[in-house]
């Protein structure tokens, strides 16, 4: 009588077994960080895509412009928490730390300088969960037709930033910043 041995032992299969899950652990974790990278990077395209649109939108009505702004620019020593103003026939109404898409906010829009300022049709210009974290326009010294602008956007929510920026840690994939500073001369006087 022969006794056939063929098989896996107990602890043959103890060890394929923790391979394998070491494995399987190592591509999971693998694919949730690909995934964290593709949603900050999609935040901060969104986020950057807004800061350029808005600063075009700027210095459009600032270069194109004839005439001297009305109201009240924003920035200087003391940042202005809200306001508007007028470049030729664009208003700009802006409140700083304010996110669109709650109640009653906004934080950056446009509507027309010629109607009143709440009857007008007004367009935001930031996203949703986006807020306007600092800004300013103001006239160059050295030029009377020469402006420098700086903006600053947020995208997400509150728990996720801290003092103007991105805490890291969970949850730091859904929240980006964008900066841009340029200096404008208007080309019509």
């Amino acid at each position: 009588m022969s006794v056939n041995n063929k098989g896996f032992t107990i602890l043959e299969l103890l060890i394929a077994t923790t391979v394998f899950s070491v494995i399987l652990l190592l591509c999971t974790f693998g694919l949730i960080q690909v995934g964290k990278s593709y949603y900050k990077g999609v935040a901060l395209t969104r986020t950057q895509n807004v800061a350029r649109n808005v600063m075009g939108t700027l210095t459009q009505s600032i270069q194109f412009s004839g005439e001297t702004p009305t109201g009240t620019l924003p920035g200087g020593l003391v940042p202005i928490p809200s306001g508007s103003f007028c470049f030729g026939s664009l208003r700009y109404q802006y409140k700083l730390n304010s996110k669109v898409g709650t109640s009653g906010g906004y934080a950056l829009r446009t509507s027309d300088c010629t109607q009143d300022e709440f009857t007008a049709k007004q367009t935001e210009l930031l996203g949703k969960g986006m807020s306007l974290q600092a800004f300013s326009v103001q006239p160059a010294a050295s030029d009377p037709n020469s402006y420098t602008i700086s903006i600053k956007i947020l995208y997400g929510d509150t728990d996720q930033l801290s003092n103007g920026n991105c805490k890291s840690g969970a949850g730091s994939q859904f929240c980006a910043t964008a900066s841009l500073n340029t200096i404008v001369h208007r080309r019509i006087n």
